[in-house]
């Protein structure tokens, strides 16, 4: 199962995400699940570098994801990132509804 956990601030800004496991939906190769968690993943990482202009920190080995956003950023970098760390979580969440059996999606 895939494990998504979003940290969140009291404003609800969204200080790190990380994704835990494979879906075991299917095959390597033929697993939606998976294919479909890791698209928006990577989308939003590098949708961060490219309209935040900056790196948040990654880590990355298989079965394992870890996103978080640097703490010294400007206020249009803070909108966008937030705006975009809240579409994965929705993409994820709209994933879950349908799969619940293979992925998870908690927010703390």
């Amino acid at each position: 199962m895939i494990e998504a956990t979003f940290k969140q601030k009291d404003n609800d800004h969204i200080i790190s995400f990380e994704m835990t496991g494979h879906a075991d939906f299917a095959e390597v190769g033929s697993d939606i699940v998976c294919a479909a968690a890791s698209s928006l993943s990577i989308n939003a990482v590098n949708s961060i570098e490219q309209l935040a202009g900056y790196q948040p920190i990654v880590e990355v080995e298989d079965g394992y994801l870890y996103v978080e956003p640097l703490s010294e950023l400007s206020d249009k970098q803070l909108d966008v990132t937030h705006i975009l760390l809240t579409s994965l979580l929705i993409g994820l969440k709209d994933i879950e509804e349908e799969y619940r059996d293979y992925i998870q999606v908690k927010t703390i």
